[in-house]
């Protein structure tokens, strides 16, 4: 059982403190399995249960306002609740929620995301991420007339059997028997490992996150993916790249755009369906020709949803020429420098960096004398000091500041005041941490030699 510290038990007793009992749920006990709807949003004793957002704010039930770095899992590039998206969804309210059939904004939609992602000759949509990964690898097996799927350790792709496959035991986690046989991994940028298991003949697809997986943590590069677009084509597999974290934030057009390698398969999500429940799959004509032909059954309820069309066009619109990715980016980049220097002040073992508008938290980089860069042995750090990363996670939410334990999301809204409030607010969240030997790092370097 782990040791904690007097400085953890001060920290959890603040944290306890500031929500007493839980009371949305302590009548009968908490009504939502596993204590939340995402494994992430957990939090011992009680995590925080909030009431509304708006911009870069958002407010728990008690009425405490935090700076919001989560922004919906990197899917808002422009705050909660902006004008333009409300206008949009309440006008396709009043015309209607739910049109049970093809509209309107299906095509505009569609059409936009193609002028974007000339990839995406035809798109397909979902009602969510996991749904799009699940549907293109059954693309891929449909137009191959092959079985397998490779995928790359560390990359992220939904909660599906075929995307989980090898990350947790199957029997434990309910997995289809045997699926392991059928999905293939290999270590990221590992050339050769991924040809092996091409040269087999039977893969359908190789999956990835062509900017990076772990939300962007893991490094990427333009050669290395047109060296994986070599091997796709030597051997016969289809290439899709997952792009619903960095599509419309690392760039317009996608790593796709950045690199010049052209996937046969996209997933996009998040921002490019403005922040609501929706994605799509895109790919050229002929590849999409499987809906055509009925081989393949695509059915969902609220697939290509009128409101989540609206919001995504309305987004889509605000992006324009690209200028707010290059604010976010900005941001991001900012806000690590400020994390950085505020833990070097505090003495703690902290460390930021960003990765578009992205930027990761790292505990431990510094006492192994490791760059603070994208690389394995961040995420490798990162699991090892999961229980760390829940503390600093802890204090941050007492000063005023959320995001992932891991991660956070900037947007094209957070102001230089904005960062200024965060970057104080990981400075009070650093004092919470000092003392907790997993984060002092002269105790740490003391415990490496």
């Amino acid at each position: 059982m782990r040791q904690t510290s007097e400085a953890e038990q001060a920290l959890l007793e603040r944290y306890r403190r500031a929500r007493p009992d839980g009371r949305v749920w302590r009548a009968g006990g908490n009504p939502l399995a596993g204590g939340s709807g995402h494994d992430s949003w957990r939090l011992e004793p009680y995590p925080v249960v909030f009431e509304r957002a708006r911009d870069i704010y958002k407010w728990d039930v008690d009425g405490r306002r935090y700076l919001d770095l989560w922004m919906g899992h990197g899917a808002l590039l422009f705050g909660n609740a902006h004008p333009a998206v409300v206008a949009a969804v309440s006008r396709q309210m009043e015309q209607g929620q739910h049109l049970g059939g093809v509209h309107r904004l299906h095509f505009a939609w569609a059409e936009r995301i193609r002028d974007y992602f000339p990839s995406c000759e035809q798109v397909r949509f979902t009602a969510s991420g996991s749904e799009a990964a699940q549907l293109a690898l059954r693309v891929a097996r449909v137009a191959t007339g092959r079985s397998r799927i490779v995928r790359v350790d560390g990359h992220f792709h939904g909660w599906f059997d075929d995307c989980l496959a090898h990350m947790l035991p199957a029997a434990a986690a309910g997995f289809n028997p045997g699926v392991e046989d059928h999905v293939g991994i290999i270590p990221p940028l590992d050339l050769a490992a991924t040809e092996e298991e091409l040269a087999v003949g039977d893969v359908a697809a190789l999956i990835l996150e062509p900017g990076g997986g772990s939300s962007g943590s893991l490094a990427w590069s333009a050669e290395h993916l047109s060296a994986l677009r070599a091997l796709c084509d030597r051997y016969g597999s289809l290439l899709i790249f997952d792009e619903v974290i960095s599509g419309f934030r690392y760039h317009l057009g996608g790593v796709q755009a950045m690199s010049r390698v052209r996937p046969d398969l996209t997933l996009l999500a998040k921002i490019a369906a403005g922040g609501m429940p929706g994605a799509l799959v895109g790919g050229c004509a002929e590849l999409m020709s499987v809906f055509d032909s009925r081989r393949l059954i695509h059915s969902g309820t609220f697939n290509g949803c009128p409101i989540t069309a609206a919001a995504a066009l309305a987004t889509l619109e605000l992006i324009g020429d690209g200028e707010p990715l290059t604010r976010a980016n900005q941001a991001a980049a900012d806000l690590t420098r400020s994390i950085n220097a505020a833990a070097e002040a505090a003495g703690v073992d902290v460390g930021a960096y960003a990765q578009s508008s992205i930027f990761h938290l790292v505990i431990g980089a510094r006492a192994r004398d490791l760059s603070i860069s994208p690389g394995t042995a961040m995420v490798q750090l990162a699991a090892q000091h999961a229980p760390q990363h829940r503390l600093l996670r802890m204090a941050l939410l007492l000063e005023g500041v959320d995001c992932h334990a891991n991660h956070g999301w900037l947007s094209a809204r957070h102001s230089r005041a904005s960062l200024d409030e965060a970057a104080n607010a990981f400075s009070r969240a650093f004092e919470h941490l000092r003392g907790i030997p997993a984060f002092t790092l002269n105790a740490c370097h003391n415990a490496m030699q």
